[in-house]
């Protein structure tokens, strides 16, 4: 059985090991990324938007039943392997949750990219089916230029570029601190993601999602 299957926890009972745990975050992500997305459909100021969200949307739920069947094939249940991160996900989206429709393309365009970001730094500690899963998610993961463009049309308004941008800003301080806080409390995750380099690799890790952050945030004029 590959790193997605039970491993015996100190104290004998069975638990999930960190490969299968990474799978779980991705899933949680992918479903979490449905749902907002789909309810931001709801904001669209017209047909063409609420279409391209919604398509977006279905788009994240297949990635989440994939990442399910393939962790249901090796045994793991995906709600369990999930369960250990609804907490601080659901946190971490309320406290950046889009006030209006400027706000969920920004969501769109930069949440995702992080999201796509921390799966890339994934893909070093995992290797075989894993590894070729997570790639083909973060390969489909593209939002694509209608978001990039409808953000853009609602920057020509000064007040909304500048309100965006330091909303950006705070997209991405939020995350990370997300980002560290689940490598806390999921030490043999982290390993998974940071390898044997311990806290050395962690700062280069964040250093790496803030540095590409940045550069959508500058390519989308915020």
């Amino acid at each position: 059985m590959t790193g997605a299957g039970q491993e015996s926890g100190g104290d004998g009972s069975a638990e999930y090991g960190p490969t299968a745990l990474l799978l779980g975050l991705v899933a949680y992500g992918e479903l979490s990324a449905f749902t907002q997305l789909a309810a931001d459909a709801q904001r669209a100021p017209d047909l063409a938007g609420r279409a391209e969200l919604a398509t977006l949307a279905a788009v994240e739920m297949d990635h989440y039943v994939r990442v399910r069947d393939h962790l249901a094939a090796r045994g793991v249940d995906v709600l369990d392997a999930m369960g250990p991160f609804v907490a601080r996900v659901d946190s971490l989206l309320r406290s950046v949750g889009a006030r209006d429709w400027p706000e969920a393309l920004v969501a769109t365009a930069l949440g995702r990219g992080l999201v796509t970001d921390l799966q890339s730094e994934a893909l070093e500690g995992l290797v075989g089916e894993e590894a070729e899963l997570v790639r083909e998610v973060i390969a489909e993961a593209g939002h694509g230029a209608f978001v990039e463009a409808r953000l853009r049309e609602a920057c020509e308004d000064p007040q909304v570029h500048a309100r965006l941008a330091m909303w950006g800003r705070r997209l991405l301080g939020e995350a990370l601190a997300a980002v560290v806080a689940t490598f806390e409390e999921h030490p043999g995750l982290a390993a998974v993601v940071e390898g044997s380099s311990g806290a050395s690799a962690r700062a280069a890790v964040l250093k790496r999602l803030k540095s590409q952050h940045n550069k959508r945030v500058s390519a989308l004029g915020l």
